[in-house]
């Protein structure tokens, strides 16, 4: 797939504008504010640099697509014009439209391999791509419970003091129970249990945030909470995603899929 320009999904915005502006300006990068931004998901070794770069961050997971003809999918995209053309635009960066995802479970990245953060059967990787050969290759001897429909409704955004998230819940007990039959299954059979498996929250990640707020953006933050949620109602307030698959990465900005999850 063609790769978009990466500068280009950071969007800038009017300096001295109060809450959301109507019209974007030319973009003020975080990193051109000395001593005023602390980064928070960008810079050496993260995702994303300070403009809004993606940087190389490789890894793998499992994903369900968003699908781009559902009143969710359009609801997101409105959502990221909205962040692209208010006050805070410099402060994050919005994903492609291309990339929207729901993670079902997160397997292993470059940090893992880093810090030696592996199972006992990859501990002997160096990289990315052998890792990645070694769980498709348990995975295709595997003998996963089919899944069923998986279908969401919206919970509510996150706080907009870390990225820009919309939180979402199972519709109904068929999708819990395909969702954690499901990560319960990959996590033996990978032997891979983070620290949060119990809690883990599904969601839906429409940007990034580059820098920390300072208390001034909390207002304007609020105001765009509000607005984005309303966008999420009627046909957007659920979605039935795209069956889930095992993918790489090399970067957020896109999750090619290598070996489809069994389908009920």
């Amino acid at each position: 797939m063609s790769t978009p320009n990466r500068r280009g999904v950071l969007f800038g915005a009017a300096g001295a504008a109060a809450g959301l502006a109507i019209v974007p300006a030319p973009a003020f990068a975080a990193s051109q504010r000395p001593g005023r931004r602390e980064p928070l998901a960008a810079g050496p070794g993260k995702k994303w640099d300070l403009d809004g770069n993606a940087q190389r961050f490789r890894g793998n997971t499992f994903v369900c697509p968003v699908p781009q003809d559902s009143a969710f999918f359009r609801a997101e995209t409105e959502a990221m014009e909205i962040m692209k053309r208010s006050s805070l635009a410099d402060q994050y960066v919005c994903l492609p439209r291309q990339s929207m995802h729901m993670t079902v479970f997160d397997a292993m990245t470059q940090d893992d391999i880093s810090k030696k953060q592996l199972p006992a059967w990859l501990a002997d990787c160096t990289d990315v791509s052998e890792v990645s050969q070694r769980i498709l290759a348990r995975l295709q001897k595997s003998t996963l419970t089919p899944m069923g429909p998986i279908t969401m409704k919206v919970k509510g955004f996150r706080p907009f003091d870390a990225n820009f998230t919309m939180d979402l819940t199972p519709a109904d007990d068929a999708t819990f129970n395909t969702l954690w039959t499901t990560r319960r299954e990959l996590s033996a059979l990978l032997e891979i249990r983070a620290s949060n498996f119990e809690t883990y929250q599904f969601h839906s990640t429409i940007g990034y945030r580059l820098v920390k707020p300072l208390a001034s953006d909390v207002p304007p933050m609020e105001r765009l909470a509000a607005r984005c949620s309303a966008l999420f109602t009627g046909d957007a307030a659920t979605v039935t995603m795209e069956h889930p698959a095992f993918d790489l990465f090399d970067d957020m900005l896109a999750f090619p899929q290598v070996w489809r999850l069994p389908k009920a």
